[in-house]
């Protein structure tokens, strides 16, 4: 089969082409014969070796690996703008004296269904009367497709059962305030401006149990820079 480009491949790919790409790059190639295939080699990112005692398997072009290249640069710099954002939410909501946590994993009940959830900021006032707690998860998003696959399969939902509020902390150029639903707060980030309140969230009830408390006995508060290790909780 010819190797020929009919037409340039979109940049970033989907997701989809992206996993098939990758799965072929680390396996022996063979192929699947569906529709992805076909776009991949019509995107001239793979081509075709067909051999008289094999199957027919694909391997990468010179562009199929440079689109995986790609792919890798855009992830690092995704994951690190992230890590970017969280980092500056919990030392802000530190900062205001709160307990943050951002490596808390911790179980909920929605729609009648046990669900493992890990916010990316979850913080609450640091206080001994359980009506005063007021917690709080910070979702960070910085990228438009990773905020409208939140808001179509509604996973931050989930956070309900112990959340009071709930914020989304969006990167600059993300979404505006209006796309986002009435009933969670907006944040804006920028590494140069830092945070910036644009909607405050609403209050909503939250109880915090035995299972709650389990997960957050077994995780380790943030820290912010001036603060000890003692101080941390």
């Amino acid at each position: 089969m010819s190797d020929g480009i009919d037409e340039p491949a979109p940049s970033p790919l989907p997701r989809r082409h992206a996993t098939r790409l990758r799965h072929y790059w680390r396996s022996q190639g063979w192929a699947h014969h569906d529709n992805i295939d076909i776009d991949l080699l019509r995107w001239g990112l793979i081509v075709e070796r067909i051999g008289r005692d094999t199957a027919s398997v694909f391997e990468l072009s010179g562009a199929g690996r440079d689109a995986l290249a790609q792919g890798l640069v855009a992830n690092r710099a995704a994951r690190q703008a992230h890590a970017a954002a969280v980092h500056a939410a919990a030392r802000h909501l530190a900062a205001a004296g709160r307990l943050v946590f951002t490596e808390l994993s911790i179980r909920t009940v929605h729609e009648g269904r046990w669900r493992s959830c890990k916010p990316d900021v979850f913080s609450l006032v640091r206080g001994l009367r359980a009506d005063h707690l007021a917690p709080q998860v910070h979702e960070i998003k910085v990228s438009r497709a990773d905020l409208l696959g939140e808001l179509r399969n509604a996973k931050i939902e989930r956070y309900r059962e112990l959340a009071a509020s709930i914020y989304f902390v969006l990167a600059d150029g993300v979404a505006s305030v209006s796309e986002i639903p009435a009933d969670y707060g907006v944040m804006f980030y920028d590494p140069a401006q830092g945070l910036r309140i644009a909607r405050i969230a609403p209050m909503g009830e939250y109880t915090l149990e035995t299972r709650h408390w389990m997960a957050l006995a077994k995780a380790r508060p943030f820290a912010a820079e001036h603060e000890s290790g003692q101080l941390a909780f």
